[in-house]
């Protein structure tokens, strides 16, 4: 009885030990993240939200709006590792969990080349390429302008605006490359 009695407590202090131990994971909301993403890069975090989109190119990103609703929204990545997200699950609710990290810096120098890009195509007239549903850029916290002539000029004038309110510094956009994940 009393070798019974010293292994459930050695057990029970494992355990405690075990989950003292483990890495931190700090549990967001969709807008705590699109608010602060820069501060957990690298962090594990656990967002819940709603599967607004899943892209139908690939599959392998998802993005989650809130379930109080608002315009925040967070990218999710699976990781090299898992299978596509099903499109089957829109509108579900999903509990994911990952590390954060940076999807793109954007500077000046970037914009300039992009923008050369677009205006070398419209001058030899090529069709820009086949168009992406606006979902990232929304994402991204751009407006998506279904009136604009190019889709792409806006978003660079966009995105300069924002270089500019960010005195000149580069700008970052975040995601989570998803672990795993619970869908309700």
């Amino acid at each position: 009885m009393k070798k019974l009695l010293l292994s459930a407590v050695a057990a029970v202090m494992a355990l405690f030990m075990m989950s003292c131990g483990g890495p931190k994971v700090n549990e967001l909301s969709i807008k705590d993240f699109s608010a602060n993403a820069k501060d957990f890069v690298g962090q594990e975090v656990s967002i819940k939200g709603v599967a607004n989109h899943i892209c139908s190119h690939s599959g392998r990103k998802l993005f989650l709006v809130s379930p109080d609703g608002g315009d925040a929204m967070v990218t999710v990545f699976t990781n090299p590792e898992m299978a596509p997200f099903d499109r089957e699950t829109i509108g579900k609710t999903y509990t994911v969990n990952g590390v954060v990290k940076i999807t793109q810096t954007i500077d000046a120098a970037y914009l300039d080349a992009w923008e050369a890009e677009v205006m070398k195509a419209i001058e030899e007239g090529q069709m820009p390429e086949e168009e992406h549903c606006g979902t990232e850029a929304k994402a991204a916290g751009l407006e998506v302008d279904e009136q604009a002539e190019n889709q792409e000029l806006a978003q660079i004038k966009q995105l300069r605006a924002r270089i500019e309110a960010n005195n000149g510094e580069p700008i970052h956009f975040y995601h989570v490359e998803c672990n795993d994940f619970t869908i309700e």
